[in-house]
């Protein structure tokens, strides 16, 4: 068996953003965590379009992944188990495919470009793949994302309302973002322009120590929304 030479002067090459290795990689405790995360940005960056995306299946067909995971990543179960890991961090992003045979996450970098895609496809405007619904992936003990909390609160993501979420998701604490949803679902103002307003309004003249009760509603509509809400606004 011929030994590694070296790299060559000019070829292909696989990015990896700087902040993988302060913010990501000092909290990856298992091989196999790091080898899914490497593997994910190397076939996602391997696709042509909007679509840059892999999934675990597609991993474990390149022999060379499913060499490294075997010989130090846990195998197939240390690919699942990495998967999972990267996905609790917010490494990756992975809306879930489901119909047509198909039930798996789709994993991309987590990066503005792979975030926005996501959000086109949430929004119907590009697919990934034929006859499958999209669905939000968590991992399992992971807080409900803001794509979900928007779905789960107001509905439908479009493509601009995804670039905010974006924006607001880099901006504010993700306790922030799930308590906004729910302050304004309690105030009956489901709508993102609310949402986003108790957001700004906590980062500039910081969040209440509320006690249960010691408010009522009008006094919260005046402090976050400027006054009373018009009925189902």
């Amino acid at each position: 068996m011929t030994g590694f030479t070296g790299f060559p002067g000019i070829g292909k090459a696989t990015a990896i953003p700087n902040l993988f290795f302060s913010a990501v990689l000092p909290r990856l405790d298992t091989p196999g965590a790091l080898l899914a995360f490497l593997w994910v940005c190397r076939l996602a960056q391997d696709q042509r379009g909007e679509q840059r995306c892999t999934t675990a299946a597609e991993i474990w067909a390149q022999p060379d992944a499913r060499a490294s995971f075997e010989s130090l990543g846990g195998g197939r179960a240390g690919l699942a188990a990495g998967l999972e890991k990267c996905l609790e961090l917010g490494a990756p992003a992975a809306p879930r495919l489901r119909g047509a045979g198909i039930d798996e996450g789709a994993y991309s970098p987590s990066d503005p470009v792979s975030r926005r895609t996501i959000a086109r496809i949430r929004a119907g405007e590009i697919s990934l793949r034929p006859e499958t619904a999209v669905e939000p992936l968590e991992p399992r003990e992971r807080r409900p994302g803001i794509f979900r909390l928007y779905e789960e609160h107001i509905g439908t993501i479009t493509p601009m309302v995804g670039d905010r979420l974006i924006e607001a998701e880099d901006l504010y604490p993700a306790d922030w973002i799930e308590d906004a949803f729910r302050e304004a679902a309690e105030l009956n103002a489901r709508n993102w322009r609310y949402v986003e307003k108790i957001l700004r309004n906590w980062a500039e003249e910081g969040r209440p120590n509320e006690t249960p009760g010691r408010d009522s509603l009008e006094d919260r509509k005046r402090r976050y929304l400027g006054g009373a809400l018009r009925p189902g606004s």
